[in-house]
């Protein structure tokens, strides 16, 4: 019974076998695979490719079979004759590229042509393995990619992975896939047809950036503050390109006809630029020889009102900014947060950051650029954009303790190239400074990660960690000394081309070293490792040695590194000038400083005493006319007082205690002359005191107070420090006591007996 309900199930399962390769669609049969019949087949779906029937599949299956010939040969034996001249045209091609893979013309011969056909046929015919794993895995086709689609202008629509909008389009795909062809075997149009909505333009205001152009200042001005920008604040970052600012600037002043509210964020960029060039534009007046505006106190920064006028008209744009969301509104909000950074790092300026941040990811900037025919300075725009801000962005959070706005698994753009046939503005030096800048962040990045997860580990595990930091840190160092000297200038002299963008460089490569030490500087910092000062009988383990050698090796560093700043800025200060707005120069010599604070507490030595001197009188000339940063000086102002008090009580005691017996001995003697007035004692006395004195009397002396009273009188009056037995008396031990012994009645006592 079994028997025969088990064979026609097999045999209907023959059929179906049967059926499925007789219906095979012309793409599966080209490729000799197995095809299942539907329209479109799994295969055809799965793989992206147009499904077609063409209904001959199943005379040339049979044909084949009959004949024993491959499918190639039976489709030469139906194309359409052609003339001799294009077959032998086909064959010579047909050569070149057997040639072209093989590589030499002995390959040609019939025997190395037939080999290299059974090959081809082997690895066409063989499974592939990830169409077998595909067959039976339930998560088959999941192979989604993220869309990037260009818009108007510089605006791209970004849909990651796995997204309501990157599924939408799938399906419209698989649709328009559905739809038969033609007469003439062509794809007929989109059977989904939307409306297509990216932006809410409606949201954006009536009154255009048209009315802001007319605030701008003459264009001399404007240029004046546009040059102090690019040769003082856009130094190892990438911010705007010169040359399109400048032909932007001419259509500004020349044919303002030319801007509509899509270009708000051009007009942002103005005013933004313009705001951070009052900012450096003191710089200037250095050159010409002129006394340091910060000498004279922050009355003489004046041009901060008209840098917040500038900054204040961006801000007003900034709505319609963030609405138009194109690389120009990236860059629009970047430059706000460079502007702010001098100002409010951890809240406005990193504010400006993220919203920066979060435009450039909805233009899909974070992602390689595949979108063909476009324009390749825009590419390189898009890519010097987005790692300038990504990586300042990264920085200021990591120094004022902020979470991470994207993860660094996300992040797959290209890395800015010099490319000297589109702009002329930069040099391969440019392009190597900015190059090293983001490789130098992302080192503290990981150093940073590895640091959190230090501090969260169990106890057995923090050598492991220790280790894994260290061996981080001498990635760094080694990474530093192999940087070329001749292109980056890292050691720098009194007859050294300074560049900001060198030091700068510099600066950033000793707050790193700084960050990474300065959690090991306190004495109590042990991260939970059980360095107590207490060991056991054995001494201290090897573990234990190792994590301390560690530690001590890592504050080391950072201490160097802090000295290593002040010198750079010192030198910044006596050749170029130090800028107040520059974030990348305060903040730096503001964390030396609080590195030498802990030294000068711990080692009262001259030379940490010196820099924390010299380090706050630059970090006082940079804060001039901020409040902000008048707040954060003056809070080591006063750690550098309080250090000088303690230093100055503890160089009075020590010069107490290490004090020479002679001094004392001279010391006692002023105080003995000052606190001693003796009357002139009459010259009989002399002779009194020249007489001999009296035997020692051999009779019992008498009893009571009249033997002292007796003894008293008879004293001499001029040798009122000697007893009776010619000895001193008894001196007070303590000089300060000297005072109490010359009371009143030992003075009158003197004065009565000369009476």
């Amino acid at each position: 019974m079994d028997i025969q309900q088990s064979t026609p199930k097999s045999s209907r399962h023959l059929d179906r076998e049967r059926k499925r390769a007789a219906r095979a669609c012309d793409g599966c049969r080209r490729q000799k695979e197995r095809c299942d019949g539907g329209v479109p087949c799994r295969r055809c779906f799965r793989l992206g490719r147009p499904c077609d029937f063409s209904g001959r599949a199943s005379t040339e299956t049979e044909s084949q079979a009959g004949s024993g010939l491959r499918p190639g040969a039976i489709a030469r034996s139906r194309a359409p004759d052609h003339s001799s001249a294009e077959q032998a045209k086909r064959l010579e091609y047909l050569e070149r590229i057997v040639q072209g893979y093989v590589g030499s013309k002995d390959a040609l011969d019939l025997e190395t042509l037939k080999g290299l056909a059974q090959a081809t046929e082997k690895r066409r015919t063989s499974p592939r393995p990830a169409d077998t794993s595909s067959q039976s895995s339930e998560f088959d086709g999941v192979d989604e990619k993220f869309d990037m689609q260009p818009l108007h202008g510089n605006v791209t629509h970004y849909s990651g992975e796995f997204s309501h909008w990157n599924f939408s389009m799938r399906i419209k795909k698989w649709i328009d896939q559905s739809v038969p062809n033609d007469a003439l075997n062509q794809s007929s149009k989109s059977a989904t047809t939307f409306k297509e909505y990216y932006r809410a333009e409606e949201l954006q205001s009536h009154s255009d950036a048209l009315g802001a152009l007319s605030l701008l200042p003459p264009r001399p001005i404007a240029d004046f503050l546009v040059y102090a920008f690019f040769k003082h604040a856009q130094t190892n970052y990438f911010f705007v390109e010169q040359n399109w600012l400048k032909r932007k600037l001419d259509l500004a002043y020349e044919n303002t006809a030319a801007f509509s509210r899509r270009d708000v964020g051009v007009v942002g960029i103005f005013f933004a630029i313009l705001a951070i060039g009052t900012q450096f534009a003191y710089l200037e007046s250095l050159v010409d020889g002129a006394e340091n505006p910060t000498e004279k106190g922050p009355d003489a920064f004046t041009e901060d009102s008209l840098g917040i006028l500038f900054y204040q008209q961006a801000c007003r744009l900034l709505p319609d900014v963030i609405t138009a969301s194109s690389l120009e509104s990236v860059q629009a909000c970047l430059l706000l947060g460079i502007y702010t950074l001098p100002v409010d790092a951890s809240g406005l300026s990193y504010i400006y950051l993220n919203l920066a941040l979060k435009l450039a990811i909805q233009n899909g900037m974070h992602r390689k650029y595949f979108v063909e025919n476009r324009d390749a300075d825009i590419v390189e725009t898009r890519n010097r954009v987005w790692w300038s801000v990504y990586t300042i962005e990264k920085r200021v959070g990591t120094f004022h303790g902020r979470p991470m706005s994207i993860s660094s698994t996300d992040v797959d753009a290209d890395f800015p190239v010099h490319r000297p046939d589109l702009w002329s503005s930069t040099s391969p030096i440019d392009v190597a400074h900015i190059l090293a800048t983001i490789e130098l962040n992302q080192k503290l990045s990981r150093m940073s990660r590895e640091i959190t997860i230090l501090r969260s580990l169990p106890k057995h595990e923090i050598p492991e960690g220790l280790k894994r930091l260290s061996h981080l840190h001498r990635e760094l160092k080694n990474w530093w000394d192999a940087l070329p000297n001749d292109t980056f200038c890292k050691e720098f002299t009194s007859q050294s081309n300074i560049s900001r963008q060198h030091m700068h460089l510099q600066l950033e490569y000793c707050l790193v070293r700084m960050f990474v030490g300065r959690v090991f500087i306190f004495p109590e910092a042990g991260l939970r490792d059980g360095s107590s000062p207490a060991t056991s009988a054995n001494g201290p383990s090897s573990a234990s040695q190792g994590k301390k050698g560690t530690r001590s090796t890592l504050v080391a560093d950072c201490i160097e590194a802090a000295l290593s700043v002040i010198d750079t800025c010192r030198c910044l200060r006596n050749s170029i000038g130090l800028a107040r707005a520059s974030y990348t120069e305060f903040s730096s010599c503001r964390a030396a400083l609080l590195v030498i604070t802990t030294q000068c507490l711990s080692q009262k030595t001259y030379m940490f005493r010196q820099a924390l001197r010299d380090g706050l009188s630059m970090l006082k000339e940079m804060s001039t006319g901020s409040l902000s940063a008048h707040s954060e000086t003056s809070l080591i102002e006063a750690f550098e007082q309080a250090i000088a008090n303690m230093n100055a009580q503890e160089q009075t005691t020590s010069a107490t205690v290490s004090e020479s017996q002679y001094a004392k001995f001279k010391r006692w003697e002023q105080l003995w002359k000052s606190d001693a007035p003796i009357a002139e004692i009459p010259e009989e006395s002399t002779q009194v005191k020249q007489a001999p004195m009296a035997p020692p009397v051999t009779e019992p002396p008498k009893q009571g107070g009249e033997a002292s009273k007796e003894d008293t009188v008879m004293m001499p009056s001029g040798t009122p420090f000697f007893g009776v037995d010619g000895h001193f008396a008894s001196f007070p031990q303590s000089l300060d006591d000297f005072s109490a012994f010359f009371g009143n009645e030992f003075g009158s006592n003197i004065d009565s007996g000369h009476g």
